[in-house]
C-alpha cells in the first residue's frame, strides 16, 4: 500500500491543488482487461507495467485551497470498503489540514473509493459544516430504487453505502447540472457513462484550466490509448466510451492540465494528441 500521503502540490490560479492518498486497491487482472484478447491484451499490461495477477490501482484525492476557501474533490472509502483504503484523514492531518476546516465537498460520482469516507468512526459526517455538491442525475439514479437492480452480482453494497450516505447528506447537499458553475470558477463538465451523473470539475480562470477527472480516466494507458475499451465498472459503456474520446480531445486541444482519481500518483499530468488516439504525461515527466 501507498505510503506517500502527501503526494504533490500544484500551483493553481492564485491557491494550491493537493493531491492526497487514500491508499491503494488490487484488482484482479481478468476482472479488469477481460474484454481485451489476444496478444493486444499482454501488450497492454505490459506497457502499462503491470506484473503478477493483479493490478494496483491507487486512490488520488484532490484538495484545493483558494482564498478562504478548502474544497475537497471526492473524500476516499472511509473504512468500511477496503483495508488498503481509508487513509485520506491521516494524510490531511500529516499536512496539518483538519477535516474540520473543509469547506466544500464536491463528488464526482458515488462509488465507494469516492463518497463513503464521509463518515467517521460513529457513522456520524467526518465534516458536518462543510456544504456538499453532487450532480442531479448521480444522486436521482443513487437514491432511487432501480440502484440497486442496476448493480451487477457482487455490487449490490455499492447502492447500499451510497443511499446511507445520501440519507445523511439529504438536509445540506446541493444537486448541479452539467455546466453550472459549482463554486466560483470550478464548472460541471459531463463526464457521464461510467456512472448515470458523473461529472468532471472544470478549475479555470485567465491563467488556464485544471480538470478533476475522477473516474472518467481511470488507466494512464488504456484510458488514453484505447478510450474505446471498456472499464468494468462502466454502466452504460457506449456513453463512456464516448465521454472518454470527447473529453481527451478536449483536454488535449485546449492544454487542460488534468487531476485523476486513478492514474498514477500523485495523479495530475496532461493529454497529447497522437496519430491514432492520445497519451498521458505526468506531472514528473
Amino acid at each position: 500500500p501507498s505510503t506517500n500521503l502527501f503526494a504533490y502540490s500544484l500551483p493553481v490560479f492564485g491557491g494550491e491543488l493537493h493531491s492526497f492518498s487514500d491508499g491503494d486497491m488490487s484488482l484482479p487482472l481478468d476482472a479488469v482487461f477481460y474484454d481485451i484478447e489476444g496478444d493486444d491484451r499482454q501488450k497492454i499490461i505490459d506497457a502499462a507495467g503491470i506484473s503478477g495477477n493483479t493490478w494496483r490501482r491507487p486512490v488520488n484525492v484532490n484538495l484545493l485551497e483558494i482564498g478562504e476557501r478548502k474544497i475537497l474533490f471526492d473524500v476516499g472509502s472511509g473504512m468500511n470498503f477496503l483495508p488498503s483504503l481509508g487513509k485520506l484523514p491521516i494524510a490531511l492531518e500529516a499536512a496539518d489540514i483538519s477535516v474540520g476546516d473543509i469547506t466544500d465537498v464536491v463528488f464526482t460520482h458515488a462509488h465507494p473509493d469516492h463518497i463513503w469516507g464521509i463518515l467517521d468512526d460513529f457513522d456520524d459526517l467526518l465534516m458536518p459544516d462543510a456544504a456538499y455538491y453532487i450532480s442531479r442525475d448521480e444522486w436521482n439514479f443513487w437514491d432511487s430504487d432501480k440502484a440497486m437492480t442496476a448493480m451487477p452480482a457482487g455490487r449490490e453494497i455499492f447502492a447500499v453505502g451510497a443511499k446511507t450516505r445520501f440519507d445523511l447528506l439529504r438536509d445540506q447537499i446541493s444537486l448541479f447540472k452539467y455546466g453550472e458553475e459549482i463554486l466560483p470558477g470550478i464548472e460541471a463538465i459531463n463526464t457521464g457513462g461510467y456512472t448515470p451523473g458523473h461529472a468532471s470539475m472544470l478549475i479555470h480562470n485567465s491563467e488556464g484550466s485544471v480538470l478533476i477527472a475522477g473516474d472518467a480516466l481511470t488507466n494512464s494507458v488504456i484510458s488514453f490509448k484505447h478510450p474505446e475499451w471498456h472499464d468494468p465498472a462502466d454502466m452504460d459503456r457506449a456513453k463512456a466510451a464516448s465521454s472518454r474520446k470527447r473529453l481527451l480531445d478536449r483536454l488535449a486541444v485546449d492544454k487542460i492540465k488534468i487531476a485523476a482519481t486513478h492514474l498514477p500518483e500523485p495523479g495530475f499530468g496532461r493529454v497529447e494528441a497522437t496519430k491514432s488516439a492520445w497519451r498521458y504525461v505526468s506531472a514528473d515527466s
